[in-house]
């Protein structure tokens, strides 16, 4: 698995070098929110993958508040993550934290956010922040 993962990896950053396509966006899925987790957790207490399997969890939340995904796409990305033994949630409490964190991220263009969001299996679009409320429902966990 690792193996193709990052054959598909190289594979994107050949084609969009510069990203500028946008398809390089693929490799940034969960990414701003995995980095906030990072960072409002203090680095290390959190794996970088791990951060960033939480980060997906949350941009699925996202993308289904928004409805740019439905329920079955939520359900199927958070039992791969389960089948692979990755974590789906934080504790809460860093809300404020980890909001301002996101607006430090290398997303942040012109003074708004960007994030990576899915709008159906293996595809991803550029999506303005939907302001700070949404985002903090976004690290809710369901469970």
């Amino acid at each position: 698995i690792v193996k193709r993962c990052c054959q598909l990896k190289a594979q994107i950053v050949c084609e969009d070098e510069t990203e500028s396509t946008g398809r390089r966006a693929l490799l940034n899925y969960g990414h701003t929110f995995g980095h906030a987790i990072e960072n409002a957790f203090e680095y290390g207490t959190w794996l970088h993958g791990h951060a960033v399997a939480i980060g997906m969890q949350c941009a699925a939340r996202l993308a289904l508040d928004l409805k740019l995904v439905d329920r079955e796409f939520v359900r199927r990305q958070t039992a791969l993550l389960a089948a692979l033994n990755l974590p789906l949630a934080i504790p809460l409490g860093k809300e404020v934290e980890l909001i301002a964190a996101m607006h430090h991220d290398k997303k942040v263009a012109g003074g708004k956010l960007k994030l990576v969001l899915p709008t159906r299996m293996g595809h991803v679009e550029l999506v303005d922040s939907p302001g700070d409320e949404a985002l903090q429902n976004a690290f809710q966990s369901e469970n």
